[in-house]
């Protein structure tokens, strides 16, 4: 008899008691507090999915129409040291002993490459907004859920190579870490400068983590180049600059990578003036004229009392717009529909409409940007403007 009425239970009732016991929407965030990816994560993406929580629980929580009812979302973070070893143990914990609903995420290239497989093999999506990768395009087709919404090489080193060609740029040097997203990005550039004609008089590498480039900078000076284009991480971005301003190397055109975008940039070195003029990957700024920019930014300040970075931040932040509108429009946290709908639709963000084609989002191009006047412009690529270039760069303030 009871057996029968479990079943007449069942049958009536299927699950619906049991789909109104849950509470909340748990994320599994595997990212870097501590070593060298530390600062960039968090500026770039603890700050904005933190934010995120807060403004989607402000609301009672994403609405989920299998539940009938709103639920808040709770972050489970660990740290992964910023060693790709320890990430990926640290996603599989999440998914199999934490039992997270989705993920958000690690920092930056190798970290991405290194979880990626891992929430693929689990049918769990992720949306990367700090990996930059050509390599993921090959790899692409075997890791249908995860899905690359920052702008890539392919893209991007084009449009630095096209500025540097209507600016009028011979020589140049080009250094990068020797690491999967300095790798990678040199591997782009490279050979579109000799394409373009541009003269590379130096090509070298460092190692991640390195505390002291004043010799490469030294002989760099010595080169008299025209440009200097270093594919860095924010730490050795950071190092960079200030040892090129302690020997003396102003080239005309000086470019860096992650980290040019942080506002803490222009503050370490003195304030907006000591940075004028200097290029860095990537560029957004409020003036964009995408819904929501401009709040965004204001709610960044408010909430945290500094600016988003004038990249990655942005992106990272679009990522979750991204997944909390999979989760209202699916109605569910079924990961494959979560996953699908992210294949499928267009997305209004703060970083414009996004839409990725076989799991790259196609309508962010390359993107350069340069400090000026206290503002992170928008110089290229040409047609996404929010400012002239200046050239040459002015002189160390």
């Amino acid at each position: 008899m009871a057996c029968i009425s479990l079943f007449v239970f069942f049958t009536v009732f299927p699950f619906t008691a049991f789909s109104q016991t849950k509470d909340k929407i748990r994320i599994g965030n595997v990212i870097s507090l501590s070593g060298p990816y530390a600062p960039g994560a968090g500026m770039t993406q603890i700050p904005n999915y933190d934010m995120w929580v807060e403004e989607v629980n402000a609301k009672g929580g994403i609405y989920v129409k299998s539940y009938d009812k709103r639920l808040p979302v709770e972050i489970i973070r660990h740290d992964d040291k910023s060693d790709i070893g320890t990430a990926v143990k640290l996603v599989e914990k999440l998914i199999l002993d934490d039992k997270v609903d989705l993920l958000l995420p690690p920092w930056g290239t190798a970290m991405h490459f290194a979880v990626a497989p891992v929430a693929n093999k689990y049918g769990y999506p992720l949306i990367g907004p700090t990996i930059s990768s050509e390599k993921l395009r090959e790899v692409a087709p075997t890791i249908p859920y995860f899905f690359g919404i920052l702008n890539m090489p392919r893209e991007q080193g084009p449009a630095l190579v096209a500025l540097l060609s209507e600016l009028k740029v011979k020589k140049v040097a080009l250094i990068y870490v020797a690491d999967a997203y300095g790798i990678e990005w040199t591997g782009v550039v490279a050979p579109a400068l000799g394409m373009a004609g541009l003269d590379t008089v130096l090509l070298k590498s460092y190692p991640l983590g390195v505390k002291d480039l004043s010799p490469l900078l030294k002989t760099i000076k010595a080169a008299k180049v025209d440009a200097i284009l270093a594919m860095s991480y924010p730490d050795d971005t950071f190092l960079i600059t200030k040892q090129a301003k302690e020997v003396g190397l102003n080239p005309k055109l000086f470019y860096l990578g992650v980290g040019v975008a942080f506002p803490v940039y222009k503050q370490m070195f003195g304030g907006p003036d000591a940075v004028e003029g200097i290029m860095g990957a990537g560029a957004w700024n409020p003036k964009l004229p995408y819904p929501g920019a401009k709040e965004y930014f204001a709610r960044h300040v408010k909430r945290w009392n500094k600016e988003p970075d004038r990249w990655g931040s942005a992106f990272a932040y679009a990522s979750v717009q991204i997944l909390e509108r999979a989760i209202e429009t699916t109605g569910s946290l079924d990961r494959a529909k979560i996953r699908d709908l992210i294949a499928t639709e267009t997305f209004p963000t703060v970083i414009g409409p996004v839409k990725f084609v076989g799991g790259f989002n196609v309508q962010s191009p390359g993107e350069i940007g340069q400090w000026q006047k206290g503002e992170f412009e928008v110089v290229a690529a040409k047609e996404k403007r929010t400012a002239a270039p200046v050239f040459p760069k002015p002189a160390w303030k």
